[in-house]
């Protein structure tokens, strides 16, 4: 880590993302949402979230030059909306996976589980609700985490989607996980 807060910290806490930062579509069809495209609750103070930049091998495994390595909140809320005409989408099922780690001391994991949203404009919208605990039992090993799809019919030009991971409920802090970014990807 390098110790850096992941935006402007002399703004705002809270790290408001740039759309911009999307990348793709892959030859496969696949988009990555970097964290600098995120919204991230206390994302700009170091004391919760910290820029991680990754090595080749990691970037790789992760599928993201660099992610945010979660300190410690027990507030998290991490956002991002999304117009489809800046993807080039086709029609089809797409669906959506946060990239996680976590550290060999994370902690409070266990304790509530986080909730995920997928929403298409106009469209579907799913809620799930996942019990990360089972993903920290594994550290040091990059998870694809499913948190739901969406469906675009027509050219989607006009829609819009959104992401959202958050655990808002309960007091309990939570720490040591690192987000490289959130994929989505079409069903082939």
């Amino acid at each position: 880590m390098d110790n850096q807060p992941v935006g402007n910290v002399h703004s705002d806490p809270h790290l408001i993302g740039d759309p911009s930062k999307v990348k793709g579509p892959d030859s496969d069809g696949s988009f990555g949402i970097p964290v600098r495209a995120l919204n991230i609750t206390w994302g700009n103070d170091p004391r919760y979230w910290e820029l991680v930049k990754f090595c080749e091998t990691e970037s790789k495994l992760a599928g993201f030059e660099e992610g945010v390595a979660l300190q410690q909140v027990n507030w998290l809320q991490v956002t991002g909306k999304f117009e489809l005409v800046t993807f080039n989408i086709v029609p089809k099922l797409y669906k959506v996976y946060y990239m996680m780690k976590f550290n060999e001391d994370a902690f409070g994991w266990n304790h509530a589980p986080i909730k995920f949203k997928v929403k298409l404009e106009g469209g579907s919208e799913s809620e799930v609700k996942v019990n990360l605990h089972k993903y920290r039992e594994k550290p040091m090993m990059w998870h694809k985490v499913y948190v739901g799809e969406f469906n675009v019919v027509g050219d989607g030009s006009s829609m819009t989607v959104e992401v959202g991971m958050f655990e808002v409920e309960t007091d309990w802090w939570k720490g040591g996980a690192i987000l490289g970014g959130v994929r989505i990807e079409p069903e082939l």
